[in-house]
């Protein structure tokens, strides 16, 4: 439901989202991919299972298929970038970063390219900042940009996506971790944190019922139930 309805906005208020800037200085397109890609292959890695989990804070060494992946995206992106701030808000910004260089210390310009601000869907609504690598991967990789309708459509897409993301638990655990049946309630870890829940309720649930149209195909995928139909009730009531 969250998916579909922040599809609907996206495309509702095309060409006319409210943006917001990212602090900081923005996002590194390039690092935020790479980072992301060989955190992937790593945690997938029969090292990795071996030396248990990683860290997410710490930065990992991007291989080089990595590393041209992530620059292929991002130049994908870099050229892109016009269109994607008119009509979608995602603002993407070359930024001249200086580095140092090795043991002379001489600093030199590197051209960065980053995220400096993202569209406004929902007032009140962030999306989770660990969904922006993957979200920009996608972006590059899984939108067909030289046709017009099919890469607003899936722009949109990867927007929702990104969007309906909620935030995980700082205590959950994976299902094979969970606890025994057996045990008290209490002791089982929960899906999403307080507030999330809060976020869900109060933000989440009241724009669903106000905002969105749901699809045809959600009445047979039990996604939506239709409890009464008031011009049926209506007609009920004249006949009284």
């Amino acid at each position: 439901l969250a998916r579909e309805l922040f599809y609907q906005i996206a495309l509702l208020k095309f060409n006319g989202i409210p943006m917001a800037k990212l602090g900081g200085g923005g996002v590194d397109v390039l690092a935020a991919i790479s980072q992301m890609l060989q955190f992937e292959e790593d945690l997938n890695s029969s090292s990795a299972s071996k030396n248990g989990s990683l860290d997410e804070s710490s930065t990992v060494k991007v291989n080089k298929t990595n590393a041209d992946l992530a620059r292929q995206a991002t130049a994908c992106l870099a050229s892109k970038a016009t269109m994607l701030e008119e009509y979608f808000s995602i603002k993407l910004e070359k930024v001249k970063v200086y580095t140092s260089n090795g043991q002379k210390q001489q600093q030199q310009s590197v051209t960065s390219l980053r995220v400096t601000g993202l569209p406004i869907l929902l007032e009140g609504h962030s999306p989770q900042p660990h969904g922006l690598p993957l979200f920009l991967l996608r972006l590059a990789t899984e939108v067909e940009w030289m046709e017009e309708q099919p890469c607003f459509k899936e722009i949109c897409t990867e927007l929702a996506s990104f969007y309906s993301e909620l935030p995980f638990a700082s205590n959950a655990k994976p299902k094979h971790d969970a606890v025994d049946d057996n045990e008290d309630a209490s002791e089982k870890s929960e899906f999403i944190d307080d507030e999330a829940k809060q976020y869900v309720k109060h933000t989440l649930f009241p724009a669903v019922s106000f905002l969105l149209v749901p699809p045809k195909n959600f009445a047979n995928s039990g996604a939506v139930v239709k409890l009464a139909n008031l011009t049926s009730l209506y007609k009920v009531f004249e006949r009284c």
